[in-house]
């Protein structure tokens, strides 16, 4: 439970997780020490570490939390986050960033984005490499050196200081682009391509499928436990090929599981698939005790639905794979 509050990253946090937030960054071992106190938000959100030895001065409570998570496989995954939770990540040290990141905490650009321009977040660094981009049709004053007069850059020097805007707004791009593409909301995200399912009107006792791929809420939405450790989730952003325009012309395909003596040694699964009355594409299927990979699978209710829904799909890609 004190975990579970402690990644509670809303407005809602309770006071004594950002007091912890700063005893773990502060007690760290020396392969730590030359980054930045500062920037050190979140072990869990960063690839920094904290001190996790008995005979330092963490508190032994934070040390058996950390250590409760490391138990129970807990980390950042899912198949893809909507931009916002993107933005809300850090982008000093982010946790998911190639390696090169760390080298860029310590120029003389990184220390103006730190402390005058108070870059914390990956939608900050968004924002501030923003003049960068040339939009066809869209003129850009900007120029690309620090003696720039656009009002960008004016803006800058006027509000943080800074003396050298063009070559923060390159650093911060760079700081970007060390982001994979699940992670970077500059890219291509599969909530490009999600209807949103609250503009569908039900009809009465009916339930809309949420087919959506992208995690929402709040950065605090990003955490799983009982992981696979062993397995390296994958960086690269799913595609949708398919726009869906309008939900309503989808196929509707019945599909269900079953299983004799659920739970049991002696169980026998099976799984359906009905697109209507005397429709050739209707099957029922005995759920195999492997996969053609060799992977055992469990005789239940639930691995009936799943090889239901895998068939379904299979079936309607072959028929419109565009």
């Amino acid at each position: 439970m004190w975990l579970k509050r402690y990644l509670d990253l809303s407005a809602e946090r309770p006071l004594w997780a950002h007091l912890a937030d700063t005893i773990l960054a502060t007690n760290t071992p020396s392969s730590e020490k030359n980054i930045p106190s500062t920037i050190r938000i979140n072990c869990y959100l960063q690839s920094w570490k904290t001190t996790m030895t008995t005979r330092s001065n963490q508190p032994p409570d934070l040390l058996r939390m950390i250590k409760v998570g490391q138990k129970y496989g807990l980390r950042m995954e899912g198949i893809s986050f909507e931009r916002a939770i993107l933005r809300e990540m850090p982008i000093w040290h982010h946790a998911q960033a190639d390696s090169k990141i760390r080298r860029l905490t310590g120029s003389k650009a990184s220390k103006c984005l730190q402390n005058k321009h108070n870059l914390t977040t990956v939608g900050g660094a968004e924002d501030l490499a923003a003049a960068l981009i040339t939009i066809e049709g869209r003129l850009n004053t900007h120029t690309s050196n620090d003696s720039c007069k656009c009002g960008g850059c004016t803006e800058l020097r006027q509000n943080t200081g800074c003396e050298h805007p063009h070559t923060c707004m390159l650093l911060a791009q760079e700081l970007l682009d060390t982001l994979p593409e699940k992670w970077d909301p500059r890219a291509e995200q599969p909530e490009d391509q999600e209807y949103n399912l609250d503009n569908l009107q039900k009809e009465k006792d009916e339930e809309i499928f949420n087919y959506h791929l992208t995690t929402a809420g709040n950065i605090s939405d990003i955490f799983r436990v009982f992981t696979d450790l062993d397995h390296k989730p994958t960086n690269k952003a799913p595609t949708r090929l398919v726009k869906i325009t309008n939900p309503r012309e989808l196929s509707i395909v019945a599909t269900d599981g079953s299983c004799v003596d659920n739970g049991q040694d002696t169980a026998i699964a099976g799984a359906g698939v009905f697109f209507g009355i005397n429709d050739p594409r209707n099957q029922s299927i005995r759920v195999p005790t492997k996969t053609p990979e060799g992977i055992l699978l469990t005789q239940s209710n639930q691995t009936a639905e799943l090889l239901a829904a895998k068939i379904t799909s299979e079936m309607i890609e072959k028929e419109s794979p565009y």
